[in-house]
Parts: structure tokens; C-alpha cells; sequence
């Protein structure tokens, strides 16, 4: 009950505050920005800018915005308006301008753009020590994005002789830059400081210092101790290796449920990624059953006489029919129970991730006993409901999902 207040006064809390003053002041936006709700803020930043008469408010709360649509990663929004300075902006505001202008042209790979800009940003001088050590980190980004892992690595290294020592997401970022743009035998000088961490495991057996069979080997045993998610990406890679269609899909499964968002990018996946590994799955199990593509009776009758005996086999079965099957009644269905054997197997998280464009179909999950049949599960789709609709700054409409669930827990 406790976590439940908690939880409540985090969706609650923005929505009083923004009615707490008539007329919001810049630290106050800020301030719902840092209780989690920087959509919020955003609106109330912008709804406040076009309200001020004063020129000079005017410029505080667009520079406001830019930080703001950084936070939220808007990145097209983020470079229209900040390389669409008006000619009576202050010189610090210009050039506050051209920094967020740099910062999402690499982010939108905008590579070329993006390093005129931060060249003239470095030349001119007028960064303070963080943003000159990001710009320099910025401009080795856009030389991956262009697969120069030559020039990347180059610049690599001047960047250590000039910002000694490394953070540990700086060495993060360049050795799986390094890994993935042919320089992997280069990035093996910095994984000591990466030892015993998931994204050392996936580097050597990207790099073939460690066999499949040892790397998930040894990926098992450190989910057993530590429970550290991206391990399920080494798992995911050695099944891949070894052409385990199953290891694979089941690795993917539990990466999309678990993995953080400010993991590094080679211990992600992706909703498109799983249901392309339920295909290769379907596939092979397909092959071994000489079933016909097209034939969809045949695929839906195995995948029922897979369901308790094999439930992976039956989940890869009807995402395979889910996305291919040309019948759109037997598609509905093969969703309707690829949703209800993932939410069995506990993996609520997935369920959301891999139906994120048809949310009405999410939302029904509720309605259905069939696939909610105990409390627990309900708890955690609840609650999932409540951080997705918060995420999208619909605050009222998440209270109502806690309320709901407190209602239930009485």
C-alpha cells in the first residue's frame, strides 16, 4: 500500500503544482520536468511563452523548450526551432541555439551538418569544458553513424589523450562502436575496463574470443547471480551463432520484457526484432512438420497442440500467423492467444512492447479473465497501463489505473 501512495503522489503531484500558481515561472517547469513529467512541462513552457508580453521572457522560456524537447528526445522538433533563432536573439542564446542544433543533427544522423556545427562550436571557443568534452564525443558518434570506424577510432584515441580518464559510458560507447564498425580486434584495449559485465561477454563473442556454447555458458550463470538483463542479448547472439531458432526466440522474449532503455545499444533489441525471431522459429518448425506456407489451418492446429507441451513453440506459432496469415479473423486470433500464453509466462512487459501500435487491443487485457486468471497479473498490467499512459503525460487517465488497482488490492 505504501509503494501504491507512492506511486500515486508521482502521477499526482504535477498536475496539482501546475494549478498551484496562476502563472508559472520557469524553475516551477522545471520542477515538473524533474518529477517525471517533462511532456507536461513542455506544454506548460509553451502555453506560457505565447501568453508573455516581455521579449526577453520570451527568449527564457524558448530556451526552456529546448531543453525540454531534448529531454524527450523530440529530436525534428528540437532542430526546428533551434536553428530558427530569431535576428533579435542575444549572442548567448544563438549559440545556445547552434549547441541543441548539433545535438540533434547527430542524433537524427544528420552527420555531415552535424559536425560543421560543432567544428564552428569548437573553433569559436565558447563552450565550457563539459560541452567541449561532448562535442568531441559527439563528433567520434557521427563518425560511426557513417561507418568510418578508421576515422571513429582515430579520434578515439586523441579524445583519451586529451580526457584522461575515460568515464565508464564513455568506454561503453566507444568499444561498441568499435565492436560494430570492424574494429573489434581495437576495442579489446579498453574491455579490462569493462570486466565481468555483459557488454565485455558480447564483445568477445562478437569477436570470436569465446566460442557460443562458453559465452551462454557463462551469460546463464550471471543472470543466476546477478540478474543483470543484458545477458539476454549474449544469450540472444550465441543462439543466433548457433542457429538456435528457440535459444534465440526466448532470449528475445525476456530482452524486450527487461532491458533498459540507457542499456547500451548492443544489449537492446526490439519488438521487430522478436517477431522476426517467432518467424525464424515458426520456420524451422514448420519445416520439420513438412507444413505448406499458406496452409493456415495446419500452422493453427499445431500451434494448439503445442500449447502446453512446448508453449514457445506455440507463442513463435501464432506470431507467425499473427503477421502473416492472409485471413484476418484467424489472425485476430492467433494475437488473442500469443497475448495469452506470453502473459502466463509472466512476460507482461513483452505484451506491451510487441503490440505498442494497436493499444486498443492492450487496453482489452483487462476485460478478459481468460487471460488476467489471477491477481498478480493483473497487478503488473495495471501497472504498466499507469507508467505508459504517464509516460504520454496523460496523468489523469494513469491516476485512474492506480485507483483502479487500489481498488482491487482492497
Amino acid at each position: 500500500m505504501r509503494y501504491l501512495i507512492f506511486s500515486l503522489s508521482l502521477f499526482v503531484l504535477p498536475v496539482f503544482s501546475l494549478h498551484a500558481a496562476p502563472g508559472p515561472t520557469p524553475e516551477a517547469v522545471m520542477s515538473l520536468a524533474r518529477l517525471g513529467a517533462p511532456q507536461l512541462a513542455l506544454s506548460t513552457a509553451e502555453h506560457a511563452q505565447a501568453a508573455g508580453p516581455e521579449r526577453a521572457q520570451w527568449f527564457t522560456w524558448e530556451v526552456l523548450r529546448w531543453d525540454l524537447l531534448y529531454q524527450l528526445k523530440r529530436w525534428p522538433d528540437l532542430l526546428l526551432h533551434a536553428r530558427n533563432v530569431p535576428p533579435d536573439a542575444p549572442d548567448v542564446v544563438r549559440d545556445y541555439g547552434l549547441w541543441r542544433s548539433a545535438q540533434a543533427s547527430v542524433a537524427l544522423h544528420h552527420d555531415v551538418e552535424a559536425r560543421e556545427l560543432l567544428a564552428r562550436l569548437l573553433w569559436q571557443g565558447g563552450l565550457d569544458a563539459a560541452q567541449t568534452r561532448e562535442a568531441r564525443r559527439l563528433v567520434i558518434d557521427t563518425c560511426f553513424s557513417q561507418d568510418r570506424g578508421d576515422d571513429a577510432y582515430l579520434a578515439i584515441l586523441r579524445y583519451q589523450q586529451d580526457f584522461q580518464p575515460l568515464s565508464q559510458a564513455e568506454v561503453v560507447n566507444f568499444v561498441q562502436g568499435l565492436a560494430t564498425h570492424g574494429k573489434a580486434v581495437e576495442a579489446m584495449a579498453w574491455l579490462p575496463q569493462l570486466r565481468d559485465s555483459a557488454l565485455e561477454l558480447f564483445v568477445r563473442l562478437h569477436s570470436g574470443m569465446v566460442t557460443p556454447s562458453k559465452a551462454a555458458e557463462q551469460a546463464r550463470a550471471a543472470l543466476k547471480k546477478s540478474g543483470a538483463t543484458g545477458y539476454w542479448a549474449v544469450l540472444a547472439q550465441a543462439a543466433a551463432l548457433q542457429q538456435d531458432t528457440a535459444g534465440h526466440a526466448v532470449a528475445q522474449e525476456n530482452l524486450l520484457a527487461t532491458q533498459n532503455e540507457s542499456a547500451p545499444a548492443l544489449l537492446q533489441t526490439s519488438a521487430e526484432k522478436l517477431w522476426q525471431s517467432y518467424h525464424a522459429h515458426a520456420l524451422a518448425l514448420g519445416n520439420q512438420r513438412q507444413l505448406l506456407l499458406g496452409d493456415d489451418g495446419s500452422w493453427l492446429e499445431l500451434a494448439g497442440q503445442l500449447e502446453q507441451q512446448d508453449p514457445l513453440a506455440a507463442r513463435a506459432l501464432f506470431a507467425h500467423l499473427a503477421r502473416q496469415s492472409q485471413d484476418l479473423t484467424l489472425r485476430a486470433n492467433a494475437e488473442t492467444r500469443l497475448i495469452a500464453l506470453l502473459m502466463r509466462a509472466g512476460l507482461v512487459r513483452t505484451v506491451f512492447r510487441l503490440f505498442a501500435d494497436q493499444p486498443d487491443l492492450v487496453l482489452s487485457l483487462l476485460d478478459d479473465p481468460f487471460w488476467l486468471d489471477n491477481s498478480v497479473l493483473r497487478r503488473n498490467v495495471l501497472f504498466e497501463l499507469a507508467a505508459q499512459a504517464r509516460n504520454r503525460g496523460e496523468y489523469e487517465q494513469a491516476t485512474a489505473y492506480l485507483l483502479q488497482l487500489q481498488e482491487r488490492q482492497q
